[in-house]
């Protein structure tokens, strides 16, 4: 069971956020059960330990940010997720590691993308499956360092062999778009977690191979990379 918490102190505010959950939220997550509190304080009290909390960062009595530090201080795991009408408070925000940051008015397709990827987190297995010639093999994506494609096909470099069928790189990075992945070329597709250093033309692996990094996605690859290493902290 997955728990998810809202604390915003407008009622109005927390019922259209619930609408919204339930709306994003799909089979795969049918074991989730949203709790709401209209206070910092019922939610710094409350006993249950959240794999995810949507909290506002303006409450009446105490402020979002120092609620976020109390229950940091229990649990470590806990993705948060501001809801706010003020930018001021980003960096505050990095501070007490928020999984993200989202700009009231909602805008329900990032707040589905951005509860997608924080609940993800809690799955225990998730893998692609190629298929060869042969055979149906499963890889973890924590396996995958980087995926190359060839012509028609793809090679996933994996950190026990290389297993290459036909398949469309395209089609891998859909599977792939609510994880730690990004397509930094139109041929490479790269797992952060394997990442050392880039520069303007290479993106350096632990392993020291070097990947192509395309001039027109280094900006954006860059972004991403930070945020990613801001959750890893």
């Amino acid at each position: 069971m997955l728990n998810i918490a809202i604390c915003d102190d407008e009622e109005i505010q927390r019922r259209e956020i619930v609408a919204m959950l339930k709306n994003i939220i799909s089979f795969d997550f049918m074991n989730l059960k949203i709790y709401e509190f209209k206070s910092g304080e019922e939610l710094i009290f409350c006993s249950i330990n959240f794999d995810v909390i949507l909290l506002d960062i303006k409450l009446d009595n105490v402020n979002g940010i120092e609620v976020a530090k109390k229950i940091r201080d229990r649990n470590s795991k806990t993705n948060i997720i501001f809801i706010t009408a003020y930018k001021d408070y980003v960096f505050d925000a990095f501070d007490v590691r928020a999984f993200n940051y989202i700009l009231k008015p909602i805008d329900e397709n990032r707040l589905k993308k951005i509860i997608k990827l924080a609940l993800l987190e809690f799955r225990e297995d998730k893998f692609i499956i190629a298929k060869t010639s042969s055979e149906s093999i499963k890889i973890s994506y924590n396996d995958i360092i980087y995926i190359e494609s060839q012509g028609r096909k793809v090679k996933i470099h994996t950190t026990y062999d290389v297993i290459e069928y036909y398949y469309r790189i395209s089609e891998i990075e859909k599977e792939l778009s609510l994880s730690n992945f990004f397509r930094c070329h139109k041929s490479f597709i790269v797992n952060f977690m394997y990442v050392e250093r880039y520069t303007s033309k290479y993106i350096i692996l632990k392993n020291s191979e070097e990947i192509y990094i395309s001039k027109y996605r280094l900006n954006d690859f860059s972004k991403a990379f930070m945020y990613y290493l801001k959750g890893e902290i």
